[in-house]
């Protein structure tokens, strides 16, 4: 499970984000949180605590605990809210991670952070070669061939979503910040890998048809595997796709298929065919389709076969240190605080690595 590094304050307040995220993590793994309602009440009394210090309801928090969150002038104070955006933001930054495909992630994004206003650029070495040239006697050199190397910007642009917290469940102490910060994390999670999966799509688009095949066969296979490899400086290769996608890979030939039934039966695919390295990715569902009709974002039908330490087609970039939380203009005096949490970041294809896609049938 990996964590983006939130920027540290206090110890008070690192202790708040740590707490949130250990909630959220215990959810997501579905274990059992051992005194949950004591520590829950303990976090949102830290919460509090750590809004109202040094304003002018630091006292009030000091003389009724919790119930100052029922009284509406601390409701819309500006920096008790304030507060609360630094606690929102860090938490929802650091469970990001979390709910993320990491393995598609891994395979085939690259993640940058970069400072605000700041570009990314990315270089792409060529992969050409140099010509060797005949020279004859008396000819002073062979002809000049100049190799250029690429570079690459991929621009970054507002994203964000609307959200409120009530702030009676606060006052209560039994609000559960680690379930509101995973619902967060995972909507914008759930829309950048729909973001990554259409542009690792363009990408594929970008590479010349030599390195795609339809229709499962050895031929097919062997021809792919050894393309990538070739164009990867012999690199070794690896076919990633779904479970679906990767338990169609068995030998054609009845006679080689004898005693790969349990193997197959275990953990649904080879982990090896033909000199290349079988690694499956977990399917996830396209948002919204939850409660309808549960679609899945990957492709089933599709194969991609990707040299090991080759550039990663997709990139994803992230300005700033954090997402940001911003107080609603249009919030309305209903006991909630309605926040807009925004995110700049920019994802692109930047095919620096030749991969290959084998389309089943």
């Amino acid at each position: 499970m990996k964590l983006f590094n939130y920027v540290k304050g206090s110890e008070e307040f690192n202790d708040i984000i740590d707490e949130i995220v250990s909630f959220a993590a215990a959810e997501l793994a579905n274990e059992k949180i051992e005194n949950k309602d004591a520590r829950l009440r303990t976090l949102n009394e830290s919460i509090v605590a750590y809004a109202t210090k040094g304003t002018r309801f630091e006292q009030l928090f000091a003389e009724k605990g919790l119930e100052a969150m029922k009284d509406p002038r601390v409701q819309k104070n500006n920096d008790v809210l304030e507060n609360y955006n630094a606690i929102i933001e860090q938490s929802i930054t650091s469970i990001l991670p979390m709910v993320t495909n990491e393995q598609y992630m891994d395979i085939f994004a690259e993640i940058r952070q970069i400072g605000w206003g700041d570009t990314a650029k990315f270089n792409v070495t060529s992969n050409e070669l140099y010509k060797v040239n005949e020279v004859a006697v008396g000819v002073n050199r062979g002809v000049l061939q100049p190799i250029y190397d690429n570079e690459f910007t991929v621009l970054t642009k507002k994203y964000e979503i609307a959200a409120s917290i009530d702030f009676y469940p606060v006052a209560a102490g039994v609000y559960d910040w680690g379930s509101f910060g995973i619902r967060a994390a995972k909507s914008f999670g759930a829309f950048i890998f729909a973001k990554v999966i259409k542009t690792m799509t363009a990408a594929t688009s970008q590479i010349s048809s030599a390195y795609s095949a339809s229709g499962f066969s050895n031929a097919n296979w062997t021809a792919l595997v050894e393309k990538v490899s070739a164009a990867n400086g012999g690199a070794g290769v690896y076919a990633i796709g779904t479970l679906s996608a990767l338990n169609q890979v068995i030998p054609p030939t009845a006679g080689l298929q004898y005693g790969l039934g349990e193997e197959v039966a275990k953990i649904g695919y080879l982990n090896k065919y033909m000199g290349c390295t079988l690694i499956p990715v977990d399917q996830v569902l396209v948002p919204g389709t939850v409660n309808t009709t549960a679609t899945l974002a990957l492709p089933n039908n599709i194969i991609y076969f990707v040299a090991a330490d080759a550039y990663k087609p997709v990139k994803i970039v992230f300005e700033g240190e954090s997402l940001l939380a911003e107080r609603d203009p249009d919030h309305t005096p209903d006991r909630t605080y309605r926040i807009r949490l925004q995110i700049m970041m920019g994802i692109d294809s930047v095919v620096g690595s030749k991969h290959g896609t084998l389309t089943l049938s």
